[in-house]
């Protein structure tokens, strides 16, 4: 399974992590075999059903895989997976099926039981949950513009947490797979963006995590793709999941066994940070 996952990573990247829905039930490809979801599709599902606020049945989904190159049929763009309304099938490359962000994507698809890619759904309410990138955004239409100006915050004045699910992962849940939220809040009355507290840090990054042990350690920042992953409403609270499994391949978010210390951000903003144990 970590091995999949490492091609996962991998193929999200080369495809951009586009991923669609569709109302028409094209023909399978080919090679297409039916799959029985492994145990992390469970907690995906439960994420994306408490980001959205909609609930359905997964067993209700038929799921397949391919190894052959997915398009839309009604666009004929290139794709990691997509989500059918006529039979509620959802079909992945095999190389993606492994990946958190897509796999949420079609997931919410199903939740929604719809082609199109809402703002206030992929952006709004599960964005940094679920993958959204250029084709997505596009879908998604323009971004409002808020109702008023927003204001510039110090990037430490926002409140940044990091939470590690399981709290200590193992083998022995979800087959190794665990994430890392980190989110950030801004605290004042006023729709805001974070000013980073140094003039040569890019404005466009928004979560970070650090990740520093006895075996090794990892860290990624994310870019700003559309402005409401850096506009705050009043308030607001956004996050950013990144997705792990325990293995030795750091180019596929793998982490081995060991004691870890974490720290999460927004713009250069970083938490304290905290201790968790990775099992075996």
């Amino acid at each position: 399974m970590p091995g999949a996952f490492a091609i996962a990573a991998l193929a999200a990247g080369s495809i951009g992590l586009v991923a669609c829905g569709t109302s028409v039930d094209a023909p399978l490809p080919s090679d297409a075999e039916e799959f029985f979801p492994p145990a992390v599709y469970t907690t995906w599902w439960s994420m994306t059903q408490a980001c959205s606020g909609l609930s359905g049945s997964m067993e209700a989904v038929t799921w397949y895989k391919t190894t052959q190159a997915l398009h839309d049929p009604q666009t004929g763009e290139v794709l990691g997976g997509y989500w059918t309304s006529g039979s509620n099938r959802i079909v992945l490359l095999t190389t993606a099926m492994l990946y958190g962000p897509l796999v949420r994507h079609e997931m919410l698809h199903a939740l929604l039981r719809g082609r199109g890619h809402p703002r206030n759904q992929f952006l709004g309410k599960c964005g940094g949950t679920v993958g959204c990138l250029d084709a997505c955004i596009l879908d998604a239409g323009p971004y409002p513009p808020p109702p008023e100006q927003p204001i510039q915050v110090r990037s430490d004045l926002f409140d940044i947490t990091v939470v590690v699910e399981p709290g200590n992962p193992t083998s022995a849940h979800d087959g190794g797979f665990f994430t890392i939220t980190v989110t950030a809040h801004n605290p004042t009355t006023h729709w805001a963006t974070a000013a980073p507290l140094s003039s040569d840090f890019d404005p466009a990054r928004t979560f970070a995590f650090d990740v520093v042990g006895a075996n090794g350690g990892q860290s990624r920042d994310e870019v700003a793709l559309d402005p409401s992953e850096r506009i705050f409403a009043p308030g607001e609270t956004k996050k950013h999941v990144f997705d792990f499994v325990i293995g030795d391949a750091p180019f596929a978010n793998q982490i081995p066994p060991g004691d870890y210390t974490v720290r999460g951000a927004f713009s250069d903003h970083w938490s304290g940070g905290s201790s968790f144990v990775i099992g075996p």
